[in-house]
């Protein structure tokens, strides 16, 4: 169970004791369990993510007939088309790398080189697409 807390102005956690004792109570009596307690640390946008995801991708899946909430399918597809990822034997996708991911391992200038093919791509269809700058 993750949950997130805020420490009050004598450094105490507040904690929902009726939420986490109803969490708990599907295990027996004498359960042992692991805490941890870490600092939340914030996140930083990418600004090639923010551009991407704002003035990339909308205006590419509105030409192409997608719904708006349809983002992540759209954004699934070109990374299969772009990596080049191939079906398993069931027809399901595997191993198709995160680009904006927290968990990606994708240097910075293979993401910039992802994001210009979008763009590149969206031309095909008479998209325009603002730069960065713009």
């Amino acid at each position: 169970m993750k949950f997130r807390s805020l420490s009050d102005d004598g450094r105490k956690l507040n904690l929902n004791w009726d939420h986490i004792n109803t969490y708990t109570s599907r295990w027996k009596p004498h359960t042992v369990f692991d805490i941890e307690i870490v600092k939340r640390q914030p996140r930083k946008s990418d600004p090639m993510r923010r551009y991407y995801f704002a003035a990339v991708l909308p205006p590419f899946m509105e030409e192409l007939g997608y719904d708006p909430d349809e983002e992540m399918l759209f954004h699934n597809q070109l990374k299969i088309t772009y990596f080049k990822v191939e079906p398993d034997e069931r027809g399901i996708y595997r191993k198709v790398p995160h680009v904006f991911a927290d968990e990606s391992e994708l240097p910075v200038p293979e993401k910039s080189k992802f994001v210009d093919w979008v763009c590149r791509k969206a031309a095909q269809y008479g998209v325009y697409i603002e730069s960065p700058n713009e």
